[in-house]
């Protein structure tokens, strides 16, 4: 990769639509841009995919609280709500994410 090259693009004073159809000049003279790319695209795809599986456990953990200990408190009415929500989360996105624990209502 040029680096020298790149760094002079974007230490000058052209605008920055110029800077960057240079930028890419450059980087696509280059063999290894492409497996670079893949590797940043892998590297996010592993990132989304263990923020969905921490979110989903959290908001599992979540609904199985609400849905056991508060119900019988006193903000039934509004817990119920949210346990509402929270199962019409996981039916809209039944494709994607499940519920970690077995709860009525949920596939």
């Amino acid at each position: 990769m040029d680096i020298k090259s790149i760094k002079q693009i974007v230490n000058s004073n052209l605008p920055a639509d110029y800077q960057e159809k240079e930028i890419l000049a450059i980087l696509a003279d280059d063999k290894k841009v492409v497996p670079y790319i893949m590797e940043i695209l892998q590297n996010e795809r592993n990132r989304n995919k263990e923020l969905l599986l921490d979110t989903n456990m959290e908001l599992s953990r979540a609904l199985i609280t609400l849905d056991t200990n508060l119900s019988a408190a006193k903000g039934r009415k509004q817990t119920n709500f949210v346990v509402g929500e929270i199962k019409k989360h996981y039916m809209k996105w039944k494709d994607y994410i499940k519920c970690c624990f077995n709860v009525q209502g949920l596939p």
